[in-house]
């Protein structure tokens, strides 16, 4: 027994050195982590995916959830632009866990540009996976209020269902703040149709909103000019 104890007494140095040096090295590992997350969350930067949706809601001077838009309606607007998420946003790694698919989309994200629409900018071997897992993304949508209301705004078919485009895009204006998103952004039949209302009508919340205004208008053109390019990433929810 007395040897097991002058065994322990020997190297009581090393594992107490071991101990401190692990604890410092994960200390260590974990301020780096957050002084990178504080560094990326600064600069608009991450990794994620979500469903986006937008709807342009008449302003309504009755409602009285409207009456802070007098300013607006002063100023001659007659829509809200309301920026929602079909669905929860996930890490992009966990969305696309393939790493070639991942690599791609990473590059094809940082070549695009203004609207930033992905479709033809990938390789079909990654693209087509993509915009299959978008689809069943569209599935996991859930049913509550802000899904309503959104259907509501853009209509349904007789079972009440919104039917349209999900492609994939990455905003990236100049001059905008903005994060490092994969959007499959969601535009109902009826927007590709009518198409939006007129911008100077448009009221904005914050100015740099105004640039999903610009990327539905480019992917409605873009929609009616080959419609056969977005066969691929058709949904409905």
């Amino acid at each position: 027994m007395s040897g097991f104890f002058d065994g322990l007494a020997h190297y009581s140095d090393q594992v107490l050195v071991g101990l401190i040096a692990g604890a410092v090295g994960g200390g260590l590992a974990e301020f780096t982590r957050y002084v990178n997350g504080w560094y990326q969350a600064g600069r608009f930067r991450g990794a994620d995916f979500h469903i986006a949706a937008t709807m342009y809601t008449p302003i309504d001077p009755s409602n009285q959830a409207h009456h802070r838009f007098k300013g607006a309606v002063a100023a001659e607007k007659t829509h809200i632009q309301e920026l929602i998420w079909l669905g929860q946003e996930i890490a992009l790694k966990d969305f696309v866990s393939n790493a070639y698919m991942l690599r791609e989309i990473s590059g094809a994200m940082n070549r695009t540009k203004d609207a930033g629409l992905l479709l033809g900018n990938l390789p079909e071997r990654a693209e087509q996976p993509l915009l299959k897992k978008i689809v069943g993304y569209h599935n996991a949508i859930p049913t509550n209020e802000m899904v309503r209301i959104f259907k509501e705004n853009v209509g349904t078919d007789a079972l009440g269902r919104s039917h349209g485009i999900s492609p994939p895009t990455h905003e990236h204006y100049a001059g905008s703040p903005h994060r490092r998103v994969l959007r499959a952004m969601y535009i109902a039949d009826s927007q590709l149709e009518k198409g939006l209302p007129p911008k100077e009508k448009v009221h904005f919340y914050q100015g740099m909103h105004a640039n999903r205004y610009e990327t539905l208008t480019n992917l409605i053109a873009a929609h009616r000019t080959n419609p056969a390019q977005f066969d691929s990433c058709r949904v409905y929810f």
